[in-house]
């Protein structure tokens, strides 16, 4: 077999800065023209590690929506964006994520063909490429041994971590291996099954549980651990075990086991267990993980109350936590200033590219976990005046942001919420209310009259520029361990796990801040069915971790939900100002719809690209319905 002898570049700075941090239109097989040779490269120490720094550029790329190509943050589009969650501001529908959720992908005539599908993909394989080639070349780099070993270590790991995208995205894929595939030549690749890339994924993870280091040092922190193997494991096992692929194939004929297993066994639920077990076996040995609990006084509508909850802020603003497992880290330089620019609104110097739904606010409880939503209800999904859960006596359908869950005030800015202005001055409220200055919906501000404040640092506006901005976001932490335990343990056997399942959701309503009650339940109901409590977990996961990796989207792919949004609406907040009393202004609200939602159901997997499709002349089958 012929390798790749040369790098696409016309020097190694090019290579860093464009190719190593975009994601090519390209197919992945394709010729290049190159100047620097990869011996070239290997033989220098600063350039073998700014080679192996451009594999860790691209983990956006699995954290954030698929993007035309460049990884450069005005991009920026999270997977949350394409659900029920929130929506792009800009609503352009020749970017993922609004082409998503109008079930349009015809930009380019021809529904495979769509940019983002073919971006992608060549980003997931040009970095497995890159990986192979660092794999195949180190052992020449002047270089200690045990920096050579590690190096390895870290790289096998991000090439697994990649497959695992696309086994998500398309199903089963060419497994290529430890090969550079050369431009010069047609490999005629096939796909593999699904059940054969996940346990080449998995076979990878498990052999690096027991080479990675247990912490990596202060220069290294974000890199792979045997922890974040171990976490890997667990949601690769969780993932293949969901009904997508587990009894809900959604393949027929020659595609059928590239999508998913042929039949519903439980033992792949268990298999997850037994990988949760692990990661706890050896973290309650070692105790790197667990839940961030703190509190701190905080000031709601005037009220000063105390927030047990701030761990939850904590945990997803902090760079250093003891609940991230495996994470990216933004370095923080430059002028990007992200997330604070692509989240707050303009009046604190943001430029907000993507904003909540009121249904995900409507996720959130009150203070005392119980839910504010009338579920006899023939409009369950929106609390407007009169359309709530009247027993909820901490919810006013007049206040509706008083008394709620803890987490609630860290991850929205709604009309009326606190923030600061200037970057040295005090917090001022936020008004989002129709013909508001600079925020009001409808105008130039939010469509939908919310905008995120998660992983935002409530002391920073959008052009904060400190080097500590750089906090990133987490792709595993410890409590979608525990949730992904919770969802296992109910579907191995909800009677006899029920206790185990309400604790760890105990201790995630414990952790958010949620008042105990007197019968110590944090509002969780009590006799809830199966079916109940697998939606109460996955409506937990929601409120957890908001803009946080594509949760939301992942467990609507995954549990086979996108199919219930279709042709549902989702609502903004539409606050009216209707006077002052004593120069404090006073407003109504009611909700109204924003967005339709459309889905079809081969959108559970995306299709192979078109380009790859035809130049694999028949030897890659497409995904169904594509």
């Amino acid at each position: 077999m012929k390798k790749i002898k040369y790098i696409s570049l016309l020097s190694i700075a090019l290579f860093l800065c464009v190719i190593a941090c975009t994601e090519s239109t390209e197919s992945f097989l394709d010729d290049k023209t190159e100047a620097l040779t990869l011996k070239q490269i290997f033989s220098d120490s600063l350039m073998t590690r700014q080679y192996v720094a451009t594999v860790y550029w691209q983990i956006p790329s699995v954290l954030f929506a698929p993007r035309k190509a460049g990884w450069f943050l005005q991009d920026y589009e999270d997977y949350s964006s394409a659900t029920d969650d929130g929506k792009e501001v800009a609503n352009n529908r020749n970017r993922f994520s609004p082409a998503f959720m109008k079930a349009d992908f015809t930009q380019n005539g021809i529904n495979a063909d769509f940019d983002h599908f073919l971006n992608l993909w060549t980003a997931m394989y040009s970095n497995i490429r890159i990986c192979n080639q660092v794999m195949e070349n180190i052992d020449q780099c002047p270089l200690s041994p045990k920096t050579i070993y590690d190096m390895k270590l870290e790289i096998r790991f991000l090439r697994a971590f990649y497959y695992f995208h696309l086994l998500r995205n398309f199903g089963g894929v060419p497994l290529v291996g430890e090969n550079m595939l050369s431009p010069f030549e047609n490999y005629d690749m096939t796909r593999a099954s699904y059940e054969e890339t996940v346990d080449y994924i998995a076979s990878e993870f498990d052999s690096l549980v027991e080479e990675l280091p247990e912490v990596q040092n202060s220069e290294k922190y974000g890199r792979p651990t045997k922890g974040a193997a171990l976490a890997m494991l667990v949601k690769l096992y969780h993932y293949a075990a969901s009904p997508l692929s587990n009894g809900g194939n959604m393949g027929t004929g020659e595609n059928r086991l590239l999508v998913g297993y042929d039949d519903f066994k439980v033992e792949r639920w268990q298999k997850a267990k037994e990988a949760i077990e692990n990661f706890y076996a050896y973290n309650d040995a070692k105790k790197y993980y667990e839940l961030v609990e703190e509190e701190e006084t905080i000031v709601v509508d005037g009220d000063t109350v105390v927030n047990k909850g701030k761990g939850f802020y904590t945990a997803t603003t902090s760079r250093v936590s003891k609940e991230r497992i495996w994470f990216w880290l933004n370095d923080g330089s430059g002028s990007n200033n992200w997330p604070h620019n692509y989240l707050l609104p303009k009046s604190r110097a943001g430029n907000p590219k993507i904003v909540p739904y009121q249904e995900l606010t409507e996720a959130f409880p009150t203070r005392d976990g119980r839910d504010i939503r009338d579920k006899n209800s023939k409009n369950k999904y929106y609390t407007a005046p009169g359309r709530y859960n009247e027993s909820n006596t901490l919810y006013n359908p007049d206040k509706p942001y008083l008394n709620r869950d803890q987490r609630f005030y860290y991850t929205f800015l709604y009309n009326g919420a606190m923030w600061k202005r200037l970057a040295d001055g005090a917090k001022e409220p936020i008004y989002t209310y129709r013909g508001a200055a600079n925020d009001g919906i409808f105008s130039s501000g939010s469509p939908t009259g919310y905008y995120y404040a998660k992983i935002c640092k409530t002391d920073v506006i959008g052009n904060y520029t400190g080097s500590d901005k750089g906090q990133g976001v987490a792709f595993v932490r410890y409590a979608d361990i525990l949730l992904m335990d919770a969802e296992a343990m109910t579907e191995i056997d909800y009677e006899a796990n029920k206790s185990a399942v309400e604790d760890i959701l105990f201790r995630i309503r414990k952790r958010a801040g949620i008042d105990e009650g007197d019968e110590g339940r944090y509002g969780i109901p009590e006799n809830m069915s199966k079916e109940e409590m697998i939606d109460f977990i996955l409506n937990e996961r929601r409120i957890e971790f908001v803009i946080e990796g594509g949760n939301r989207f992942w467990d609507l792919q995954r549990r086979k939900l996108f199919a219930d949004l279709n042709n549902s609406w989702s609502h903004a907040a539409v606050w009216e100002k209707v006077g002052e009393d004593k120069g404090v202004p006073y407003f109504t609200w009611s909700v109204q719809p924003v967005e339709q939602h459309y889905f079809q159901t081969k959108m559970y997997h995306l299709p192979i690209p078109l380009k790859e499709f035809g130049s694999a002349k028949g030897k890659l089958i497409q995904n169904p319905g594509w």
